[in-house]
């Protein structure tokens, strides 16, 4: 029988990263605003790009090695990218491109053309907890929590 990739095969999530999971998709709900502007639909082309990053990121580990899904984890790099853009509307220039992940350039332009439908639709959101998501956090809560204590040492 094959896995279902995007499904976690780790310890289930714990109650922190159900929260965590559940402000994502509250915030990429909301993105919904994104997909009908022109033919082209902002919020799921984001999502693929950070999709296909993370299967490539990924891949050759087992599945167990991850506490959220990959449709979990490319949700939030959307929601964080767009976050991060809104907050930082400069922060990538094209020559940026070959060191960063493409979503985040490519959001930042969704942001420059369409930032009064994202500010209006996430007018309840908090901004800069969206920006800061942690990764980490999402995929191996025992590990974040010592690079955290670590900081705090």
């Amino acid at each position: 029988m094959l896995k279902n990739i995007n499904q976690p095969t780790k310890e289930t999530m714990n109650k922190e990263q159900r929260q965590i999971k559940k402000r994502i998709d509250q915030a990429y709900s909301k993105l919904h605003v994104l997909s009908n502007i022109t033919w082209t639909p902002y919020r799921d082309e984001i999502f693929d790009m950070n999709k296909k990053g993370e299967k490539r990121h990924r891949f050759n580990r087992p599945s167990s090695d991850f506490e959220a899904s990959i449709n979990d984890c490319a949700k939030m790099f959307t929601v964080k990218n767009i976050a991060e853009s809104l907050l930082t509307p400069n922060k990538y220039q094209v020559k940026d491109l070959i060191n960063i992940r493409k979503s985040s350039l490519y959001s930042q332009s969704v942001v420059e053309n369409y930032k009064d439908k994202i500010l209006d639709a996430w007018k309840d959101e908090d901004l800069k907890y969206l920006a800061n998501l942690d990764y980490i956090a999402l995929i191996d809560w025992k590990y974040y929590t010592e690079i955290e204590e670590r900081k705090v040492a």
